[in-house]
């Protein structure tokens, strides 16, 4: 399992290491000091997990975990920082964050029970996308479109017949678009809402859009949003 481990500092990133390694010996940790070695890493394959530090010299948590949110939406991110607040901890969970540990010499045994945790709810939050997509795929073959977006508006998720609706051939040429008044419109969870939408062929296209706000198996919320041609009933 590919695993991050962000830290500045050099003794941290060994304590880190050996506890993880008596827990979890198939992990392989990959040392992140800069940002260049971030950049790297996120261009290459699958994350399992992350564990960063908040205060970093180049960056911080928050930055660091929506990078890699954005990136791989599903793996699992733990915080382990002597510097962050509540608030800090609060705004990270907000952001998709697993878990948060105090960075101290009590709490370092604590951190395998963090990742084991993410891991669990990692694997948990796969199964109900994996069911959740085969619903989406059903609805497709119906002509439905599907579409979720975080609570920031960004496209997350589209079926087939969403990317089909808007002329797109994937899920980055769909959030090329400007959709703030679809994500809107589903948000609002009203009665179906008229809602004129780009297409990537050029254009606009009327929708009929109704949705609401779900809770992830995570906690976090998303914006889900049904969309039909403005011309059936």
């Amino acid at each position: 399992m590919r695993v991050l481990l962000i830290d500045d500092n050099p003794d941290d990133r060994v304590l880190i290491r050996r506890e993880l390694t008596r827990h979890f010996p198939d992990l392989d940790i990959e040392d992140i000091r800069a940002e260049l070695d971030l950049r790297r890493a996120l261009q290459g394959a699958a994350i399992d997990l992350v564990i960063t530090d908040f205060e970093l010299r180049w960056t911080n948590g928050i930055e660091v975990l929506q990078r890699i949110k954005g990136r791989f939406p599903e793996c699992p991110v733990v915080m382990f920082t002597g510097t962050g607040t509540q608030e800090i901890a609060v705004a990270a969970m907000k952001a998709g964050l697993d878990d948060y540990v105090i960075k101290a010499a009590a709490h370092y045994v604590r951190l395998p029970v963090a990742v084991e945790g993410a891991f669990g709810r990692s694997a948990a939050r796969a199964r109900s996308r994996q069911r959740q997509r085969r619903f989406d795929d059903m609805l497709g073959t119906l002509g439905i479109a599907v579409f979720r977006a975080d609570a920031e508006g960004r496209i997350r998720e589209a079926n087939g017949a969403m990317l089909s609706a808007l002329g797109a051939a994937s899920l980055e040429d769909l959030r090329a678009l400007d959709l703030g008044r679809l994500v809107e419109a589903a948000r609002d969870a009203k009665p179906a809402s008229m809602v004129s939408a780009p297409h990537v062929g050029g254009g606009r296209i009327d929708l009929r859009v109704s949705g609401g706000v779900v809770e992830e198996a995570d906690g976090t919320w998303l914006i889900e949003g049904v969309a039909r041609p403005a011309l059936e009933r």
